[in-house]
């Protein structure tokens, strides 16, 4: 059913698991009936991500799309990783079933949110530094 490149990547994630001082995440899914994605950033001051990890619930190919996303992450300026999409990582994926092939939207609507998150947290940092 799944390419062995697709077998051994969700047999061998290298992006999983949760990211200490992080300053970006972002989750997309649904909790209660299906697959979720988390992905952690950490962007350096000067708007590059030094490193990115995943948490997710689901199956093959969202661990899959997760670990490609964050992979395709690191070193990319904000702008560039917003304009990382589904295809883009579907294309590295590859040949999987196009039921499955959500999965990799998921980890691009996380990759959006945790870019969300990260403008939300320096925001609200400028205005502490104000008051």
């Amino acid at each position: 059913m799944y390419s062995n490149r697709i077998l051994e990547r969700f047999s061998n994630p290298r992006f999983a698991g949760g990211l200490r001082g992080a300053n970006g995440s972002g989750k997309a899914g649904n909790e209660d009936s299906g697959d979720v994605v988390k992905i952690y950033m950490l962007i350096d001051d000067g708007g590059i991500i030094s490193s990115s990890k995943f948490k997710a619930f689901g199956g093959v190919c969202t661990i899959v799309a997760s670990d490609i996303a964050c992979e395709m992450l690191i070193g990319k300026t904000l702008e560039e990783a917003l304009s990382i999409s589904n295809l883009d990582i579907l294309d590295e994926m590859g040949d999987i079933p196009q039921d499955r092939q959500y999965c990799a939207l998921l980890a691009e609507d996380a990759i959006k949110n945790a870019i969300e998150d990260y403008y939300k947290r320096k925001e609200k940092e400028a205005k502490k530094s104000i008051e």
